[in-house]
C-alpha cells in the first residue's frame, strides 16, 4: 500500500495555483470530494494503489501528516508517494523519482525532515514555460493556471499521473522510472 501525498496549500485563495497541481491532479482522481481527517490534518481518500492524502498545513510544514503515518503498521519511507509542483521542468512534464535531495522545495522539504530519510518516492510535476531554445521561464507559483494549462492537466497530465501510480502498484519504481522518465 502507498501512502500518495499531494503537496498544496490549504485555502480557496490557492485553490488554483501552480503550487497546488498536485492538489487538482488529486482532485481529478476523485471530483466526488474528500473526507477529513481530524487526527492526521488532511483530507483523504482511498484509492487502487493505497491511501491519497491532501495535508491541510501550508506547503511547508506538509511533513507533520507523516507523524500520524508513522504509527500505521506497515509504514515504510519507501511507501510514501509525494506529488508536487517543480518549477525545473517545463509544463506538462512529468517525472518519478527517489532517494533525492528536496531540490528547494520546502514541501518535500517538511516531508524528508519529518521522515528521517529521503527515500521516498517523487512524482514532479513541471509548471515552468519552456521557450523554443529550450530555456525555462519559472511562473510565480502562486499564480493561477490559465485555462489552457488547466485543459492540458485534465486532458494529459492527470491520466499519465494515474498511469504512473498504478504502475508503481504493478510494476514497481525500477520499471515505472524506465518506462515513464
Amino acid at each position: 500500500m502507498f501512502y500518495i501525498i499531494g503537496l498544496g496549500n490549504p485555502g480557496e485563495k490557492y485553490h488554483s495555483t501552480r503550487h497546488n497541481i498536485a492538489w487538482l491532479i488529486l482532485d481529478e482522481f476523485f471530483p466526488d470530494g474528500w473526507n477529513h481527517h481530524k487526527y492526521m490534518n488532511a483530507d483523504i481518500r482511498t484509492g487502487h494503489a493505497g491511501l491519497y492524502i491532501k495535508p491541510q498545513t501550508f506547503m511547508n510544514n506538509s511533513g507533520e501528516v507523516i507523524t500520524f503515518l508513522k504509527k500505521e503498521i506497515d509504514f515504510k519511507p519507501e511507501h510514501v508517494v509525494v506529488m508536487y509542483d517543480d518549477v525545473d521542468l517545463p509544463f506538462g512534464t512529468v517525472r518519478i523519482s527517489c532517494d533525492r535531495g528536496d531540490g528547494g522545495h520546502n514541501g518535500v522539504k517538511s516531508i524528508v525532515d519529518h521522515l528521517g530519510s529521503k527515500k521516498c518516492i517523487r512524482i514532479r510535476v513541471g509548471i515552468s514555460r519552456q521557450l523554443e531554445d529550450g530555456r525555462l521561464i519559472k511562473p510565480n507559483v502562486l499564480g493561477n493556471l490559465p485555462p489552457e494549462e488547466r485543459n492540458e492537466l485534465v486532458d494529459t497530465i492527470t491520466p499519465q499521473v494515474e498511469r504512473i501510480i498504478q504502475s508503481l502498484e504493478t510494476d514497481g519504481l525500477e520499471q515505472t522510472m524506465n518506462r515513464y522518465n
